[in-house]
């Protein structure tokens, strides 16, 4: 009994010993202008699996990238304007401060995202209504030339 387990013992040590290899025919580096790429030849199994959230690939050669992400300065632009009344059944008021500033316009949305309102503001004072939307939760950007400044949630009741 005690040789066939320590038979079993060995084997089975060995089995879990085992390193990562692979037999290939050949490999090496491409490079060029636009960019890097290796390669291995006889590569015996291959297989990937992606989804939304990720991927997982099996074989000789896996992907590594390497990449900057940059961030321009951002621009400070001071935006006073008050929304009012919060919560409301009818309408709101919004107040721009500074009335110096030109292409401004706002967006209206549900919570979901989906937009209810997207209009211009030629004045200091626009009201907004509120009448046609359902009791919920709403997002108001308030945006200079497709750039977002300021973000309200609109309560409606």
């Amino acid at each position: 009994m005690k040789p066939t387990l320590y038979l079993l013992s060995v084997l089975l040590f060995s089995i879990s010993a085992q390193s990562q290899d692979t037999l290939s025919i050949s490999g090496g580096d491409a490079s060029g202008g636009g960019g890097t790429s290796s390669y291995t030849l006889g590569q015996v199994f291959y297989s990937a699996n992606s989804s939304d959230n990720g991927s997982v690939s099996q074989g000789v050669q896996q992907s590594f990238e390497l990449f900057t992400l940059s961030n321009p300065q951002p621009t400070t632009i001071n935006l006073d304007a008050v929304v009012y009344p919060n919560p409301s059944s009818d309408y709101i008021m919004l107040n721009i401060i500074d009335n110096e500033l030109t292409g401004l316009s706002y967006v209206l949305t549900d919570i979901q995202g989906k937009v209810v309102s997207n209009e211009k503001i030629n004045s200091i004072h626009t009201q907004l209504s509120l009448e046609r939307l359902s009791v919920g939760t709403y997002v108001l950007k308030i945006n200079q030339n497709n750039s977002e400044l300021k973000t309200f949630k609109i309560l409606k009741k």
